[in-house]
């Protein structure tokens, strides 16, 4: 399994994390925030499908920008995977002819089968996607929200997606003995722990907590840092001493 967290910043520090986008084995994006317009032509040419976890805007941000910049060589539809909630507010907010086209509705030039086609997740029911089998976990969120399991060749990855303190996202952590790898929310700093229980985002220090719910030796790949806060979060990741907790780096790819 190879996973690729896509750069969304376009300054001088590429490590600086606006948006959220995964590319996982070339083939699936996980995530859409930055996916429009990180990859070159012949890379968006590979992805196969888009799995989102959630409806916020740093999550989905270029998928209309993807879906418009692929239209000219698409034989099939970009297929998108989430949560209904997520469908719902995807037509009524985005893909609703006001803020950008519905594609749903609109005619591929090869095909006769629209642009885009949503496909509802379920909780908990395990699915195959692009040669992953994914698992959707509810998190803890402002909105509907789910991490994933993602699995291939006895090897299991999960991202937690936005998240607060959880349970069962550990749980299910505890019972993949083939787990290599958790990719987590660390949004704040500790001094703003009122703001992250608030916005549904973990700390350093709540990351520590959490942690102490976990069993397995994964190793644990610290994400969405706010850019403002990144020195401290950084800092304090450092302060808690744990091996396993590194900083994921940006565009590097990971293979397990």
């Amino acid at each position: 399994m190879k996973i690729k967290l896509l750069p969304s910043w376009l300054g001088d520090d590429v490590q600086l994390q606006l948006l959220t986008s995964f590319l996982i084995n070339d083939r699936v994006g996980v995530d859409s925030g930055s996916l429009g317009f990180s990859l070159n032509a012949p890379e968006r040419a590979r992805v196969e499908c888009i799995v989102l976890t959630h409806s916020h805007l740093d999550h989905i941000a270029s998928m209309p920008i993807f879906i418009d910049e692929e239209f000219n060589r698409l034989t099939s539809p970009v297929v998108v995977y989430a949560l209904p909630e997520v469908i719902s507010a995807l037509r009524q907010f985005v893909f609703n002819d006001q803020i950008w086209p519905n594609f749903e509705k609109i005619t591929l030039l090869h095909s006769t089968r629209p642009a885009l086609e949503f496909r509802a997740l379920e909780r908990g029911t395990r699915i195959a996607v692009g040669g992953l089998c994914i698992t959707p976990i509810p998190v803890n969120h402002t909105v509907p929200t789910v991490g994933l399991l993602m699995e291939e060749d006895g090897a299991a990855v999960i991202y937690t997606s936005d998240t607060y303190v959880t349970d069962q996202l550990w749980e299910i952590a505890n019972r993949t003995p083939q787990l290599k790898a958790i990719f987590v929310d660390v949004s704040y700093p500790n001094q703003l722990e009122n703001l992250a229980a608030a916005s549904k985002h973990l700390t350093p220090q709540s990351l520590g907590s959490e942690l102490l719910k976990l069993k397995t030796e994964a190793e644990i790949h610290c994400m969405h840092i706010k850019p403002a806060y990144r020195d401290d979060v950084v800092l304090q990741l450092k302060a808690l001493q744990n091996p396993r907790i590194s900083v994921a780096e940006i565009g590097r790819v990971y293979q397990w």
